[in-house]
């Protein structure tokens, strides 16, 4: 999940560099507002829709890689959208469904490394208007291209940001910016891409053979149906 590292990135990057102050010792943050700010991260709509558009990238991937799937789908014009298509809803599916291990672990790397204040400095730019157009603009860079890095996203999501800010969006941008949180980015960020990853292959590896048995069944399915015609 690699939009979770350049989301934080690109609002750490967004914050001006000299308006960064200490940062000040709080008590931990209060449950609701962490909850309120993983659900901002990670969104179950947002992630459901990447979810299917990194899928469907992955399986154009492996059958331009692969002669003899290529020869099939090409051979089937239909059985690309058939196969694919509930292919892709369950790969979806299961991935929504475990979303609250992902939060769960996002949530623990963020209350160990900032402050109740910092957690609500965050919450309060991705909030803002501001904020969610910078989510906005992620989670659409991500999703027009799954492969690229969490700096790749980051740089065009800024980019993107920053060709439709207007003066209303300066206030919380300078707010964020003079946030303590905005200065730990660089420490957090690589602990959610890897904690990320590491949910991410787990899931993958875990459902792997339930994947390829259903992608084997319904293209016989596909297949003698056709030919039964």
């Amino acid at each position: 999940m690699k939009f979770l590292a350049a989301l934080m990135l690109s609002a750490a990057a967004l914050a001006p560099a000299t308006a960064f102050a200490a940062a000040p010792v709080a008590a931990p943050a209060a449950d609701t507002n962490l909850d309120k700010l993983v659900a901002l991260m990670a969104p179950e709509d947002s992630i459901g829709r990447l979810a299917g558009k990194a899928f469907d990238a992955g399986m154009d991937q492996q059958v331009a890689a692969d002669p003899k799937m290529k020869a099939t789908f090409d051979a089937n014009p239909g059985l690309r959208d058939q196969v694919g298509g509930q292919l892709r809803t369950q790969f979806t599916d299961i991935l929504v469904a475990a979303l609250p291990s992902l939060r769960t672990e996002i949530s623990g790397i963020l209350q160990q490394e900032l402050t109740a204040t910092e957690i609500a400095d965050t919450l309060t730019f991705f909030a803002s208007p501001t904020g969610q157009k910078l989510r906005a603009e992620v989670y659409e860079t991500m999703g027009g291209a799954p492969g690229q890095s969490p700096q790749e996203i980051q740089q065009a999501a800024i980019a993107a940001v920053m060709a439709k800010m207007t003066a209303d969006d300066y206030p919380a941008l300078m707010a964020f910016g003079a946030s303590p949180a905005a200065q730990k980015m660089s420490t957090i960020n690589p602990k959610i891409q890897a904690a990320s990853q590491a949910w991410a292959t787990k899931l993958v590896e875990a459902n792997r053979p339930k994947m390829q048995a259903l992608a084997v069944k319904l293209t016989s399915e596909y297949l003698a149906k056709k030919g039964a015609k």
